[in-house]
């Protein structure tokens, strides 16, 4: 499949210039070819459809949960078929929508034929943002199977191996919350954290960062502050990521992380409509985790 090759390439472009590999030259062609991997996987499924993925096994592997929102409907069916073809297979992918956000809840028909074959749809009727991507899903699994929980964005291209790593973490460190990336913690502010590179056993200085995907055990999701809607409103309710390294650090839950992984190649356009690009830019993370820290000081 030639998106799979691609997307070999991307983390092979991206391995050179982050982890500074040859000299300056070779950094700067493989930056440039590693920001062109996005549109190009795009145009081969645009062009070049591929044929349906086999359906997703169901059974007692992890699950597999985001969220989206109207303006990347159209064509998240790119993402989750990528998804779907993970070398090792999640047993479902639970995608949660707000309800507010389709009042009659008509879906793209691009994604009809992913319904049989392992997609759900979670329907919530409290618009958490970015905390959809796993809040109803920890929720349905503590009432079920407990199986790991993998949380994914909707605007990436994620390698094929990317769930293989998830749970060759997760055999290696089964009550950790794994993560491919991850930024150490360093003082209070945000920027001044820096990508960890090297595979690490279970730290709690470490912050799974959810684009680039993480597992979630189900020793963790059992933990009840994860679940306090009215702080998560009044603190960080568009830092997830923040939100749950504060639940880790409560209930001593380290974050291991295995070798470097870059950051998978996005959809083009996905990041006018981005949360990220404004909690860094604007200092959003920076003044959530400082009120997180004075919530956790007062109790």
């Amino acid at each position: 499949m030639r998106i799979e090759k691609l997307l070999k390439l991307h983390q092979a472009y991206k391995g050179t210039t982050r982890l500074r590999k040859g000299n300056p030259v070779s950094r700067a062609f493989a930056g440039a070819m590693a920001s062109f991997t996005g549109l190009r996987i795009f145009l081969n499924y645009k062009l070049f459809r591929p044929p349906l993925p086999n359906a997703l096994p169901g059974g007692d592997g992890p699950v597999i949960s985001m969220t989206s929102f109207p303006p990347r409907m159209k064509h998240l069916w790119m993402v989750i078929d990528l998804l779907m073809r993970q070398e090792t297979k999640p047993s479902c992918i639970n995608l949660c929508l707000y309800q507010g956000d389709f009042p009659d809840r008509k879906l793209p028909e691009s994604l009809a034929p992913y319904f049989e074959r392992g997609l759900r749809i979670i329907w919530a009727d409290d618009n958490l943002k970015p905390h959809l991507k796993y809040h109803y899903t920890f929720k349905e699994e503590l009432k079920g199977r407990e199986r790991p929980v993998i949380t994914v964005d909707d605007d990436l291209f994620y390698p094929i191996d990317m769930t293989t790593r998830l749970m060759r973490l997760h055999k290696e460190y089964p009550d950790a919350v794994c993560a491919n990336i991850t930024k150490r913690i360093k003082g209070p502010m945000y920027n001044a954290w820096e990508i960890e590179t090297q595979s690490h056993s279970p730290d709690d200085e470490l912050l799974a960062l959810g684009f680039g995907a993480v597992l979630y055990p189900c020793s963790f999701y059992r933990s009840e502050c994860i679940y306090d809607l009215d702080a998560i409103r009044e603190l960080c309710l568009k830092a997830d990521d923040l939100w749950l390294k504060r639940c880790e650090k409560k209930t001593g839950t380290g974050v291991a992380t295995g070798a470097f992984m870059a950051v998978p190649p996005e959809l083009p356009s996905s990041q006018s409509v981005s949360l990220s690009s404004s909690n860094v830019a604007q200092g959003r993370n920076d003044i959530a985790w400082a009120a997180l820290e004075r919530y956790d000081s007062k109790k």
